[in-house]
C-alpha cells in the first residue's frame, strides 16, 4: 500500500470519527481568533488596566457569547448576555450594599480581617444578608432555567456577576464593582460581534435563502420520485413516458424525515432573522408564506409515499428483485388489509389515467422549477444550487448560469400559472370521463379505490400547493422588480424585523421552540447538526402541557363554571322604591339595593368566599403547573449553597477565597441540569473538560518559561482552544468544552496576574473545583428530586398515546349523528396541528431517553431488547400521526360525503370505529405510564373499519337502486357470500347500532352513481379511509409491542381461560362417530408459552394473493392467546344435518364425486374456533364485500381444503401427540 493511499485512508478514518464541514471550520476559527486575542488582551498590562479587578472574565465572556453562528444568533446572545449583566450587576451592588449598612460607617475604612476581629456580629449579619441574596438569585436562576431553556443565556451571566461579586472585599465602592464586572463583559461581547462580522460573516438572510432554496429542492424531488413509483408500475414498458426508472421504495421512505428536516430549518433561519439588520432588495419576511406552504405540502408529500408504500405491498414486488434499502424500509406488519386487495383492477386503472397524471405532474414540476429560479434570484442565491427536473422525456427546462441579472424577465409567471391552472383543470375532467367508462363495480368503495383515491387527492393537493407558491412567487418578482427600478442604492433597504408585529416581539422575547436546549442556547445553531453525535441531555416536557392538551374533563368543568358564574336569580317581587318601569325589570335579573341590608350581607360573603376559593384554586394550579420550576429551582439553591456555604461564615470565608471558592461554584452551576440526561456520564465529560483545560494550561504556562516567552505561550493555547471549539459547535458536549477551553485561560491568568498563587498550585485548585463542586451537584441531582430517563421514555410514550387519542376523537365529526356543516372546522384544525407538534416533539424526546436510558444503572437484566422494542413503538407511532396529519389536512381542504350526506345512516358505525381507536389508545396510555398489564378485552377497531365500509357500500345500493342493478347486470354475478347481497340491513341492526333509512324521497333520487362516487367529498373520504386503515393496522402491531413491555391480563381459570369449542370442534372432525355416541374423551389444549407465537405455527405454504387459504396472521387486540373471528355466522336450524360425509370428514381429503362438509357446520365450526388470521380467502373476501370468483378462483364451494386453518392445525397437534 503507497503512502498516498494510506493517507487518503486515515483522512477517511478521522473525518468518520470526527466529521467537520467547511461551515464548521469557519466557526471554529472565528472562535478561536476571538478567544485568543480576548487572552492577549489580559497579557498586556496597560489594556489590564483598564479592565478593572478582573480581567480574566474577558477570555470567560468571549467563549461564552461566541462568534462562531450567524450574525442573528451573535446578537441574540448578546442581548441576552447584557440583559443578565444589567440586573445581575443592580442585584449584586444592592445585596453589597444593604450588607455595608450592617457594617457601619466604618465599612470602606477596615478590611473583612479586621471587621472580623472588631465587629464579628456585624460582619455576621453582613454576610448572612449576602447568604439570603444569593439563595434568592440560586432559586431565580434555577426556576428560569427550567421555564425556558432560552433564558440561559440570560441567567448565566447573572449568576456569575452575582456569585463573584458577593467573594469580592466587603470595602469596596461600588464604582470598583461595577468596573470590574461590566468592562470586561461589554468588551468580549462587542469583539464577539466584532469578529463575527469581519471574520466569515453568515447572515442569516443569505442563509434562509440557501436553506429554502435546498428544502425547495427536496420537495421537488420526492414529488417526482413518489409519481413516477406510482404510475410506472412496468419500467421496462416502451410506452413510458419517464426517462429515469423508479427510485428504490428504502430511499422514497427516507425523503420523508429528510424533507421534513428541511422545512424545519427554513422556520427556525426565519425566525433567527429577526435580530438582524439586513440590507437587501426584498424582507426576508416575505418568505414566510412559502414557508408556511412548504410545510402543509410535506404533509401531502408524506401521502403520496404513503400511497407508493401501499402500492408496493399490493402489487407483490417482494416477488421481485428487492435492493437491500427496499428490504430495511418495509418493516411493515405482515396482516396490510391492501393485500387483500385486487391488483389487476389497480393496474387497470392507472393505465387509463396514467397520461392524465403524467401531463398534470409534467407541468407541475415545470412551474416548481421556475418557482425555485425566481426565489434564487430575488434572494441572491446562485442558481447553480437549483436542481432541475431531468426524468421527462419530452421536457424542456431552460438552464441559466450565476451571472443571470435578467433571470426573470426571461421568465413569464403568469403564464405559468395559467398553464397549471389549465393542467390542473383538465385532469379534473380527464379523470372523469376516465373513470366513468369502468363499471360501478370498479368505482364501489374498496381497497383497490381508497389506495387510488389517496393518491389522487394528495396529488392533487400537492398541485393546489404548487400553485400558491407561485402565486407567492410571483408577488416577491414583482417587489423585486420594482426596488431594481429604482437603483442599486435606492432598491435596496434596510430590514430590521424584531419590532414590526407583536408576532416577532413575542419571538425575540420567549423564543419559539420548545425542543431547545441550554446547550442548543450555548451553542446559538437550532438547526438541530450535531454532526452524527447523540445528545447528552433532553428538554423535560412541562407537566402541565398533557392537562392542556389531553385534557376533556378540564374544558368542560370550566364551562359548567362559567354557566354556572353566569346564572341569575329572577325577579319574584318588584323592589320597594322601584315602582316605575315595572315591565321593564318584571323580567330583569334581581337587582340588589342598600335596603336589602340581609341580602347584601349574604352576597358579600357569598363573594368573598367564592373570591377565597378562587385564589385557593389559582394557587393550586399555580403549583400544579410551577411543580418542575419549583423542583429545579430548590436543587441549585441546595447544590450551590453546599458548594459555596464557607463563603459566607466569617471564620472560612478568607480559606474559601484563597482555594478559589469562586471556580467550585462556576463548576458546580454548570454540572446541574434540568433535563433528563447521564448524569454520571455528563459528569465525567465535564470533569474530563476541567482537568484537560487546566492541564493544557499548566503546560503552555511551562512552555513559556515563567512568561518568559509569551509567543510561545499563546500559540500553545491556540492548539488546545481548537478541539474545545470543535466539540463546543460540532457535538452536543457543550458545557463540557465550555469549562474546558474556559479552564485553559482561567488557570493561565491565575498565575500571570498579581497573585498568591503559582501555576502548579492554580491547577490543583482547579482540580478541586471540579471534584468538590461537580460531585456536590452529582448528588444533589440524584439524591433530590431525580429524574430517570426510563420513566421518562414511558411518560412520553404515554402522552403521545394520549395525542393519538385526542387527534382521532377531534378528527372525527358528528358522531351523534347531528347534521354539520363542515366535517373539519377551522377551529378543530388548529387544535389537531398544536397536538400533532407536541406529539413530534414527544417523540423527538423519546428517541433521546431510550439512548440515555442506556447510561443509567438498571437492576433488571439487560435493556438492549427492550431498546429495540422502544424503537419499533417510536416507529409506528410517528407513522400514526404522519397519516393523521395527512387525512386532517384533506378532509379539511375537500370536505367528507359520508359525514355531510350520510351521516344519519353510517354514525353509529362511525362511533364504534372511533371509540374503539380511542379506548386502545387510552388504554395503551395508561399501560404505559403505570406499568400494569393490559386488560382481558379490548375493542377491535378492524371489524368497526370493516362495517362502516360494509355499510357505505350498502347504503350506496339503496341510495341507487335502478342505477347499480343495471350496471350489475353487465358485470359478474355476485357471490352468494358477499355481504352487499341486496340486503337492506345486515345482522347488526337487529342489535340497534343501524338506523333505518327512511325509504320516502330516496326513490325520486335518480343520480348517476358514478358522478356521486366521483365528488371531491367522497374521494376525500376514500383517501382518509385508506388512512385509517393503515392506522388500525399500526395500533394493532403497537398493542403487540406493548404487551411485551407491560404484559397482558389472561384469565386463568373458568370458561374463558382457553378456547373450549376448539376441542369440540377437532373432535367432531377427526371421531365424528364417537362424537355422536357421547364417547368423546376432552383434550388437553396446549396454551401459548408467549403471546407472540403466532407466527411460528402459521407456515404452511407461501403467500399469495391469489390462494384461497391465505396464512397471514392478524393478530386480534383483544387478547393475547385467542383471535376473534372476522366473519361469524350463526347457526341456522334449518339446515339438514343428515348431509354429512363421513368417509370425507375422517381422511380429511376433498373427494371428487363425494358432496363435501355443508357450508353451515363449516361457518359454524369456523365461528366457534378462537382463530382469526387464519381465514380461507372466501371469509376475508366476504367481509370486504367483493364478489370476484376469478380473482378468488374457488371452484369447489363445498370443498373440504375450505376448512379454517385453526381447524387443520389443531388436527396437525393431535397427529403429533399421537406421534
Amino acid at each position: 500500500m503507497s503512502l498516498k493511499s494510506k493517507l487518503t485512508k486515515i483522512q477517511k478514518l478521522w473525518l468518520y470519527y470526527f466529521p467537520c464541514d467547511r461551515i464548521l471550520a469557519k466557526r471554529i476559527c472565528k472562535s478561536t481568533v476571538n478567544t485568543t486575542v480576548a487572552f492577549i488582551f489580559c497579557l498586556i498590562p496597560k489594556i489590564t488596566a483598564h479592565l478593572g479587578a478582573a480581567p480574566a472574565m474577558l477570555p470567560m465572556i468571549s467563549v461564552i457569547v461566541h462568534p462562531g453562528r450567524r450574525v442573528g444568533g451573535t446578537i441574540h446572545g448578546a442581548i441576552y448576555c447584557i440583559t443578565g449583566l444589567i440586573f445581575g450587576l443592580a442585584y449584586a451592588i444592592f445585596g453589597r450594599f444593604l450588607a455595608q449598612r450592617c457594617l457601619g460607617s466604618s465599612w470602606h475604612e477596615l478590611t473583612e480581617a479586621q471587621q472580623h476581629v472588631l465587629h464579628y456580629k456585624r460582619y455576621e449579619a453582613g454576610l448572612a444578608i449576602l447568604a439570603v441574596f444569593e439563595v434568592i438569585m440560586l432559586f431565580f436562576h434555577g426556576w428560569m432555567r427550567s421555564v425556558s431553556h432560552y433564558y440561559f443565556g440570560i441567567v448565566f451571566p447573572l449568576f456569575v456577576v452575582v456569585h463573584f461579586a458577593f467573594m469580592d472585599p466587603l470595602n469596596e465602592t461600588a464604582g470598583t464593582i461595577a468596573k470590574a464586572y461590566s468592562t470586561p463583559f461589554y468588551l468580549g461581547i462587542a469583539m464577539s460581534i466584532f469578529w463575527n462580522l469581519v471574520l466569515f460573516p453568515e447572515w442569516g438572510t443569505t442563509y434562509l435563502g440557501n436553506t429554502t432554496i435546498d428544502a425547495m429542492n427536496e420537495l421537488h424531488k420526492s414529488i417526482d420520485y413518489s409519481i413516477n413509483f406510482f404510475i410506472a408500475v412496468d419500467p421496462h414498458n416502451s410506452s413510458q413516458l419517464y426517462s429515469r426508472d423508479p427510485v428504490s421504495l428504502g430511499k422514497l421512505l427516507k425523503m420523508k424525515s429528510l424533507i421534513s428536516s428541511k422545512v424545519n430549518n427554513c422556520r427556525v433561519v426565519l425566525h433567527e432573522c429577526i435580530y438582524e439588520f439586513t440590507y437587501a432588495y426584498v424582507s426576508p419576511t416575505k418568505l414566510k408564506p412559502i414557508i408556511s406552504t412548504l410545510e402543509n405540502l410535506t404533509v401531502f408529500i408524506n401521502g403520496l409515499v404513503n400511497t407508493c408504500q401501499l402500492e408496493f405491498i399490493l402489487l407483490a414486488r417482494h416477488d421481485n428483485k428487492l435492493r437491500p434499502d427496499d428490504v430495511a424500509a418495509l418493516t411493515l406488519p405482515k396482516n396490510k388489509e391492501i393485500s387483500f386487495a385486487n391488483a389487476e383492477k389497480l393496474l387497470k386503472v392507472i393505465d387509463k389515467l396514467h397520461p392524465v397524471i403524467y401531463s398534470l405532474h409534467r407541468t407541475m414540476s415545470e412551474c416548481m422549477y421556475i418557482a425555485k429560479l425566481v426565489l434564487a434570484h430575488a434572494f441572491d442565491v446562485k442558481v447553480s444550487r437549483v436542481h432541475s427536473c431531468s426524468m421527462f422525456k419530452d421536457g424542456n427546462f431552460p438552464t441559466f448560469s450565476n451571472n443571470a441579472n435578467n433571470l426573470p424577465n426571461d421568465v413569464d409567471i403568469q403564464n405559468k400559472i395559467n398553464d397549471l391552472k389549465q393542467a390542473l383543470e383538465e385532469c379534473k375532467a380527464k379523470f372523469k370521463s376516465e373513470m366513468l367508462s369502468f363499471d360501478i363495480d370498479i368505482m364501489s368503495p374498496s381497497d383497490e379505490m381508497f389506495l387510488l383515491s389517496s393518491f389522487l387527492l394528495n396529488f392533487r393537493q400537492t398541485a393546489d400547493s404548487t400553485l400558491v407558491i407561485m402565486e407567492s412567487v410571483k408577488d416577491i418578482l414583482v417587489k423585486r422588480q420594482i426596488q431594481e427600478k429604482k437603483g442599486w442604492l435606492r432598491g435596496k433597504r434596510l430590514w430590521f424585523l424584531v419590532l414590526t408585529n407583536y408576532e416577532t416581539f413575542s419571538i425575540w422575547l420567549k423564543g419559539d421552540r420548545n425542543s431547545v436546549t441550554e446547550n442548543d442556547t450555548l451553542k446559538g445553531t437550532f438547526n438541530g447538526n450535531t454532526n452524527g453525535f447523540a445528545h447528552d441531555t433532553v428538554i423535560r416536557r412541562p407537566d402541565y402541557e398533557e392537562n392542556e392538551l389531553l385534557s376533556q374533563k378540564v374544558s368542560s368543568n370550566k364551562n359548567i363554571v362559567k354557566d354556572d358564574a353566569s346564572l341569575d336569580l329572577p325577579m319574584t317581587s318588584e323592589p320597594k322604591g322601584n315602582s316605575s318601569s315595572t315591565s321593564d325589570t318584571s323580567s330583569s335579573p334581581l337587582t340588589l339595593t342598600k335596603t336589602t341590608t340581609f341580602g347584601t350581607n349574604r352576597t358579600s360573603r357569598r363573594q368573598g368566599r367564592f373570591s377565597f376559593m378562587s385564589m385557593l384554586i389559582s394557587i393550586d394550579k399555580f403549583c400544579e403547573v410551577s411543580h418542575p420550576h419549583f423542583r429545579f429551582g430548590f436543587q441549585v439553591a441546595i447544590a450551590l449553597m453546599l458548594a459555596s456555604f464557607p463563603m459566607f461564615i466569617p471564620k472560612t470565608r478568607q480559606w474559601y477565597i484563597d482555594y478559589r471558592g469562586t471556580w467550585i461554584g462556576f463548576v458546580c452551576i454548570l454540572c446541574l441540569e434540568p433535563s433528563v440526561g447521564g448524569t454520571f456520564w455528563v459528569f465525567f465529560l465535564r470533569a474530563v473538560g476541567v482537568i484537560f483545560g487546566a492541564a493544557w494550561g499548566y503546560l503552555s504556562y511551562v512552555a513559556a518559561v515563567n512568561q518568559t516567552n509569551p509567543y510561545l505561550e499563546t500559540v500553545i493555547t491556540v492548539f488546545g482552544a481548537i478541539p474545545g471549539f470543535y466539540y463546543l459547535l460540532g457535538t452536543p458536549y457543550v458545557k463540557a468544552a465550555i469549562i474546558e477551553i474556559i479552564s485553559i485561560y482561567i488557570v493561565m491568568l491565575a498565575a500571570i496576574l498579581p497573585s498568591q498563587d503559582d501555576i502548579l498550585t492554580s491547577f490543583a485548585k482547579r482540580c478541586l473545583a471540579v471534584g468538590y463542586g461537580g460531585g456536590v451537584a452529582l448528588i444533589v441531582q440524584v439524591f433530590f428530586f431525580p429524574l430517570k430517563a426510563r420513566e421518562q421514555l414511558n411518560e412520553e410514550i404515554s402522552f403521545v398515546c394520549g395525542c393519538i387519542s385526542e387527534m382521532e376523537l377531534l378528527y372525527a365529526t358528528g358522531l351523534e349523528g347531528e347534521q354539520v356543516a363542515s366535517s373539519m372546522s377551522e377551529e378543530k384544525y388548529k387544535k389537531i396541528e398544536k397536538i400533532s407538534k407536541s406529539a413530534k416533539e414527544a417523540l423527538a424526546r423519546a428517541t433521546a431517553y431510550k439512548g440515555l436510558t442506556r447510561q443509567e444503572p438498571r437492576l433488571k437484566g439487560e435493556y438492549t431488547e427492550l431498546e429495540n422494542v422502544f424503537t419499533q413503538v417510536i416507529f409506528i407511532q410517528k407513522q400514526i400521526i404522519e397519516r393523521i396529519d395527512t387525512i386532517s389536512l384533506l378532509r379539511k381542504q375537500n370536505g367528507s360525503a359520508v359525514i355531510e350526506e350520510f351521516n344519519s345512516v353510517v354514525y353509529p358505525y362511525r362511533r364504534q370505529m372511533v371509540g374503539s381507536i380511542s379506548c386502545l389508545m387510552r388504554a395503551l396510555q395508561e399501560a404505559f405510564i403505570n406499568k400494569t398489564p393490559l386488560p382481558q378485552f379490548l375493542p377491535s377497531a378492524r371489524i368497526a373499519h370493516r362495517r362502516l365500509i360494509n355499510k357505505v357500500r350498502q347504503t350506496l345500493r339503496i341510495r341507487y337502486p335502478g342505477q347499480i342493478s343495471n350496471l350489475s347486470d353487465k358485470a359478474r354475478k355476485p357471490n352468494e357470500g358477499d355481504y352487499a347481497d341486496g340486503k337492506d340491513e345486515d345482522d347488526d341492526d337487529n342489535e340497534g347500532l343501524v338506523m333505518k333509512m327512511n325509504r320516502r324521497g330516496q326513490a325520486n333520487t335518480t343520480a348517476n352513481p358514478h358522478e356521486y362516487v366521483l365528488k371531491e367529498k367522497f374521494l376525500s373520504w376514500n383517501a382518509s379511509s385508506a388512512a385509517s386503515e393503515e392506522i388500525i393496522e399500526y395500533i394493532e402491531e403497537l398493542l403487540n409491542l406493548t404487551k411485551i413491555l407491560v404484559g397482558v391480563n389472561e384469565f386463568k381459570y373458568g370458561f374463558l381461560s382457553r378456547p373450549l369449542y376448539e376441542d369440540w370442534a377437532a373432535e367432531a372432525v377427526t371421531g365424528f362417530d364417537n362424537f355422536i355416541n357421547g364417547k368423546s374423551n376432552p383434550m388437553n389444549t396446549r396454551r401459548n408459552r408467549t403471546p407472540f407465537d403466532g407466527t411460528s405455527i402459521i407456515s404452511e405454504g407461501n403467500e399469495s394473493l391469489q390462494s384461497t387459504n391465505s396464512n397471514e396472521s392478524q393478530i386480534s387486540p383483544d387478547s393475547t392467546r385467542s383471535y376473534e373471528p372476522e366473519c361469524p355466522v350463526a347457526y341456522e336450524k334449518n339446515d339438514n344435518p343428515a348431509a354429512l360425509n363421513l368417509l370425507r370428514i375422517a381422511s380429511h381429503k376433498a373427494g371428487q364425486n363425494a358432496d363435501g362438509l355443508p357450508k353451515t357446520f363449516r361457518n359454524r365450526a369456523f365461528s366457534i374456533t378462537s382463530t382469526s388470521g387464519q381465514l380461507s380467502s372466501l371469509s376475508r373476501h366476504s367481509t370486504l364485500g367483493n364478489a370476484d370468483p376469478n380473482y378468488l378462483n374457488d371452484d369447489d364451494e363445498s370443498s373440504d381444503d375450505d376448512l379454517p386453518l385453526a381447524l387443520k392445525m389443531v388436527l396437525s397437534h393431535m397427529k403429533e401427540k399421537k406421534d
